[in-house]
């Protein structure tokens, strides 16, 4: 009986999996069915990342929760929670230098955000980050003035 992908399922497939920064397909998709998943979302995450025999850890797991959330920002939150190391409803940071290369990446994946904008966000965003220690977190890119992730 096949489950349906949420965050708490995503949050054990990550812990099983974090330790390294590429998995094969074949033990991804192992994992996977372990948890019941659907084999179709599967199936479309690894098209939409072009994931054939090593998949990106990280950058799956970003895919995976744009699948869930209907925006980027929500995804982008969702991926804060998952793999920040603050306790559970505090303010969900990652190192900055993290958070850069998985919106970056979603954002070029999604193909309808410029560089230009890109670059807009992260400008607004390393003010925040340096008087942070490094972090951010949803707070930070949810603020009414930061530019809004999705372009």
């Amino acid at each position: 009986d096949e489950k349906v992908i949420t965050p708490a399922l995503l949050d054990v497939l990550h812990k099983q999996i974090r330790s390294h920064e590429t998995v094969q397909v074949e033990d991804l998709k192992t994992k996977w069915e372990q948890l019941s998943l659907p084999n179709d979302r599967l199936q479309e995450i690894l098209r939409l990342g072009n994931f054939v025999a090593d998949v990106k850890w990280l950058n799956f797991l970003s895919l995976a929760c744009t699948s869930l959330e209907g925006n980027l920002t929500d995804a982008v939150t969702l991926l804060c929670k998952i793999l920040t190391k603050d306790p559970e409803g505090g303010p969900a940071r990652i190192a900055y230098d993290l958070f850069k290369q998985l919106y970056t990446y979603l954002a070029e994946v999604d193909g309808n955000i410029t560089q230009e904008h890109i670059e807009s966000v992260l400008a607004y965003l390393d003010n925040d980050a340096a008087k942070n220690d490094d972090m951010i977190g949803p707070a930070h890119f949810t603020h009414s003035f930061c530019p809004k992730l999705s372009g």
